[in-house]
């Protein structure tokens, strides 16, 4: 079994074009043959949710103790699993994946990205591919904001499209 993780905006209306995305993103990972992690919730979280789950994709969400009572229910999870802390959420949407895919987001997929990152470049999860996914990451692709060794271990696609010859 092959797993990929998901980060994204939780705020993403389900009638924008990030929330198309997110769907397209989770039809083309369950084609590929990856089951998805997500963080379990609305927004970016529940289009890919959506999207694997039309797919006939298995989908588990990963929540936070903390979230449950105020984030919004995702009906298309196959899974759910409640984390009691935050850093224990971020290890289990890591934890046996090797593919990581970041919509635009906030400060928790910033935050979600730079750890993984970190686990990277520090050797304990070297196999990590780890992607930014969307037209708002191309266009910084060639600006200072990031050195060599960040672009060399971060890939950067425009579109789900571009990313599925990928996969």
């Amino acid at each position: 079994m092959k797993y990929a993780t998901t980060f994204g905006s939780s705020s993403a209306a389900r009638d924008s074009a990030l929330y198309a995305e997110g769907m397209e993103l989770g039809r083309a990972l369950c084609e590929a043959g990856y089951i998805v992690k997500c963080g379990g919730y609305g927004g970016v979280m529940e289009a890919v949710s959506q999207g694997a789950n039309e797919a006939g994709g298995e989908v588990i969400g990963i929540g936070l103790k903390d979230f449950e009572a105020v984030r919004p229910v995702n009906a298309y999870l196959s899974k759910k699993i409640v984390a009691k802390s935050l850093y224990e959420r971020l290890m289990l949407l890591i934890e046996g994946s090797d593919l990581f895919v970041a919509q635009w987001g906030s400060v928790g997929t910033l935050n979600e990205i730079f750890m993984v990152l970190a686990l990277k470049y520090g050797g304990i999860k070297p196999n990590a591919r780890i992607v930014l996914l969307g037209e708002k990451y191309e266009k910084m692709k060639n600006s200072e904001l990031f050195d060599e060794n960040f672009s060399q271990n971060v890939e950067i696609y425009k579109s789900v499209e571009e990313l599925k010859k990928r996969l």
